[in-house]
């Protein structure tokens, strides 16, 4: 997956879902020939990461 996939993961209102894609987003940036994209797409990394931060923001969900 790239950051479309991830872009429109964190959109999703299944709360499962959410919570999946923010580890497969941690992976995904830990390796570097896969996140080769990142750099040249930090606008839609930025908006993936304010979508997770308001969506755990509002939750009950406790983030370690």
């Amino acid at each position: 997956p790239g950051m479309d996939y991830f872009c429109d993961q964190v959109q999703q209102k299944d709360v499962g879902r959410r919570m999946q894609v923010g580890q497969e987003l941690l992976e995904y940036l830990s390796d570097p020939a896969r996140s080769s994209e990142v750099e040249q797409d930090q606008q839609r990394l930025d908006k993936v990461i304010d979508e997770l931060t308001a969506w755990v923001n509002s939750s009950n969900f406790k983030v370690r």
